[in-house]
């Protein structure tokens, strides 16, 4: 069935029956594949502290089973339609999706429905996902790189912060989570209201639609949960936190702050500010300079996370315990460096033409171009985003540029941590 457009970097939007959002997206020309994510407000932040842990144990049992399928069948199901199925949880929300032929489309918006609808939540499968997480939970203490991503958010974000914590609680409240707790929270927070199903295929925006409204139909409308409170952030101490974890050889470190929300004005300079910063892998500042000229790092590099509520960003070097304080002391600089100077306009248009460039190898396919979508949707973007995202780009000064890191990236405001050996740190694991 041909589509009303054929250009994956336009989406249009309708709201659907149930009071869900359509963000749909034709498939690229060539592509002979369908996808479909369901994106809602069922994210951690939501979690009582009570409870914590809920959500993401709640979105790990929507691939056990659904509707007239136990988790066995569902997986059998899934092979009939030569499909794959995925489930994410973050602190705002929680994506569900598939992804299979274009010819089994409707089959497999039948099957997201169901997941979503009617999940089966059964408590022996509880008993699994409780396992996995308490085995997470054991990594986050004990390994060096999970540790700093923990006491990094731990550092920089207050008590009660949506931000703050990973998701998947403590041994305690793991220990009582029970099957009528999780159907709470999927009744609760898998809602209609406030909700987005992003498609990338071949048939039209009405037929669509309609199919939609069929397979999500009687699906009760309530109240979107409100987002929880965002404390102030505090200004941590400069003195890097370090972190003791006996038998292990690498050092982790970690250097970041809060951050801008993606609406924000500032996002595209700061986005190529972190480009620049540690993003863009190979062609980095970090990755040059710390492990390329200097040896001094397994890995380096830069990541700037911005959500609808806010946002946080980070810099990040694995190492030796020899070279941790040289490795330090660079990576302090080039993050400085950022905000206070301005990039010369050669290396901006080197990492600038280089992410690009990935966009249209990301439209080339239907995944490819789904993830784009879902971004698109979650965070309001206007339909064209992907048409002018590249002159929004060239467009920036050097000093915009500037101007947006030391807001976004801003070192004055950042907390530092070190994980590894004894050698490196003087406080024991968390337990």
């Amino acid at each position: 069935m041909a589509s009303e457009r054929v250009d994956p970097t336009r989406v249009s939007r309708r709201l659907l029956d149930s009071g869900m959002e359509l963000v749909h997206q034709p498939s690229p020309p060539s592509a002979a594949s369908f996808s479909a994510t369901y994106i809602g407000p069922a994210g951690w932040a939501y979690d009582a502290p009570a409870e914590a842990g809920t959500a993401v144990a709640t979105t790990q049992l929507l691939s056990s089973g659904a509707g007239p399928w136990d988790r066995v069948a569902f997986d059998r199901r899934l092979d009939q339609l030569g499909s794959t199925f995925s489930r994410r949880c973050d602190p705002e929300s929680v994506e569900v999706a598939v992804w299979g032929p274009e010819a089994e489309w409707r089959a497999l918006v039948d099957l997201l429905a169901q997941v979503v609808l009617h999940p089966r939540l059964e408590a022996s499968d509880l008993e699994r996902v409780r396992r996995q997480l308490i085995e997470r939970q054991l990594r986050e203490a004990t390994q060096p790189d999970s540790r700093a991503e923990v006491e990094l958010a731990h550092t920089v974000f207050p008590k009660g912060h949506p931000y703050r914590e990973s998701g998947i609680g403590t041994r305690s409240t793991i220990a009582r989570l029970r099957r009528e707790t999780v159907r709470a929270f999927h009744r609760r927070h898998f809602t209609p209201e406030g909700a987005q199903l992003v498609l990338t295929g071949r048939a039209n925006t009405d037929t669509v639609a309609r199919y939609l409204d069929r397979a999500f139909r009687g699906w009760s409308q309530q109240r979107v949960p409100p987002p929880p409170d965002t404390p102030t952030l505090r200004t941590p101490s400069q003195e890097p936190v370090r972190i003791t974890l006996p038998g292990t050889a690498q050092v982790e470190i970690r250097m970041g702050g809060g951050s801008i929300p993606r609406l924000s004005p500032e996002f595209p300079g700061s986005y190529l500010a972190n480009q620049v910063l540690g993003g863009r892998s190979l062609l980095s500042r970090l990755f040059q300079v710390v492990r390329e000229k200097h040896g001094l790092a397994y890995h380096a590099s830069s990541e700037l996370e911005a959500m609808r509520w806010g946002g946080y960003w980070e810099a990040a070097a694995g190492t030796g315990p020899e070279r941790v304080d040289d490795t330090l002391r660079l990576l302090a600089r080039e993050v400085r460096r950022i905000a206070e100077e301005e990039v010369p306009l050669a290396e901006i248009k080197s990492i600038r033409e280089s992410a690009i460039g990935e966009l249209p190898l990301s439209l080339e396919t239907t995944s490819g171009a789904h993830q784009l979508a879902c971004d698109i949707a979650y965070h309001h973007l206007p339909e064209e985003f992907l048409h002018r995202w590249p002159d929004t780009l060239r467009e920036l000064t050097p000093a915009r540029i500037r101007a947006a890191a030391s807001t976004a990236l801003d070192a004055r405001r950042a907390a530092t941590v070190v994980a590894g050996p004894p050698s490196v740190g003087n406080r024991p694991p968390r337990r």
